[in-house]
């Protein structure tokens, strides 16, 4: 049985993927949750540290899907320890690093959350995260959204952030893999451009893409179906 292991982004939980999982059931899916932690400086020692994780479960060969902060997380590993791979993803996600703008934003965002913490960011980013028609539909869903995640410790938050900030760029690693790669986009996300971002499907020379025409940010919650079916035909493909 292959093992598939989805890493989630920033200001979420694994918890992200339960609407996924039902209908991954082929496979062995393990959701490492890093929401809570404290202890790294950057996007490598997220990595370093799913690194030992898998080592810890006895995982010796994965597909490796992250969302947004996760997919920073993942191009990092496939950097890192490429032989551990069979295939990996990006999930609303991107290889680039921020840009001038982006940049700029980025720290006026870490001000707001040093001064008045995780709650009021999540508060203010939660319903961003989704596409205008989803959330306007799904008002509990939002709601839902904005209460759980609000109990995120601030100082992990925080630390998360700062690792996102100072990633490099890493479409190098899109070029170099040997494995093959999965793209999914949201053509509504606010977050990562759908059209910055969808060239980067090209880079790799053996890629597979999914654009959710109505999704934003969380194509996992927006359209898990879809989502799940281009990654479980992905995994059929390796």
């Amino acid at each position: 049985m292959k093992t598939l292991v989805l890493i989630h982004g920033h200001g979420v939980d694994a918890s992200i993927w339960e609407d996924v999982k039902p209908h991954l059931d082929a496979y062995q899916v393990l959701t490492p949750d890093i929401s809570t932690d404290t202890k790294y400086k950057s996007i490598e020692d997220y990595a370093d540290g799913l690194y030992e994780w898998l080592e810890d479960v006895g995982v010796k060969k994965c597909v490796l899907i992250g969302h947004s902060m996760g997919g920073y997380l993942t191009l990092a590993f496939a950097e890192k320890y490429p032989e551990l791979l069979q295939g990996f993803g990006l999930f609303h996600s991107t290889a680039y690093a921020d840009d001038e703008a982006k940049a700029e934003q980025r720290k006026k965002t870490l001000k707001f959350m040093e001064t008045n913490g995780a709650a009021a960011f999540i508060k203010q980013s939660g319903p961003t995260m989704y596409s205008e028609d989803f959330a306007k539909e799904n008002p509990a869903i939002i709601k839902s959204h904005i209460e759980k995640y609000s109990q995120l410790p601030t100082e992990a938050v925080i630390a998360g952030f700062k690792a996102i900030m100072n990633r490099p760029d890493r479409t190098a690693v899109l070029r170099a893999a040997n494995v093959p790669v999965l793209f999914i986009f949201g053509k509504e996300d606010k977050l990562i451009s759908f059209e910055k971002n969808i060239g980067l499907s090209e880079v790799p020379s053996n890629s597979h893409t999914l654009i959710l025409k109505e999704a934003g940010h969380m194509g996992m919650v927006e359209d898990p179906k879809a989502a799940a079916n281009a990654i479980k035909e992905f995994m059929e493909t390796l």
